[in-house]
């Protein structure tokens, strides 16, 4: 099964409490667990460092997420 990638911050969140409850409900290994928790931190520490970026700059938040990046990498 194919997991579905978070997109944006309300899926992000989404995606935090499906693991949540994977992992109270035993479904997930818990190394495995670990390791998607530090993606979803990193995903979240990437948007609060733009929110910091917008607030000192007094300039518009960049919406990253609509961002086309797999073109750009040649996929």
């Amino acid at each position: 099964m194919k997991t579905p990638k978070p997109v944006n911050q309300k899926s992000v969140y989404h995606s935090w409490g499906d693991l949540y409850a994977k992992i109270m409900d035993e479904e997930i290994d818990p190394t495995r667990a670990e390791v998607a928790i530090g993606a979803l931190q990193g995903m979240n520490r990437t948007f609060a460092l733009e929110v910091k970026r917008a607030e000192v700059t007094h300039e518009a938040m960049r919406v990253v997420e609509i961002k086309n990046f797999e073109e750009q990498n040649g996929n």
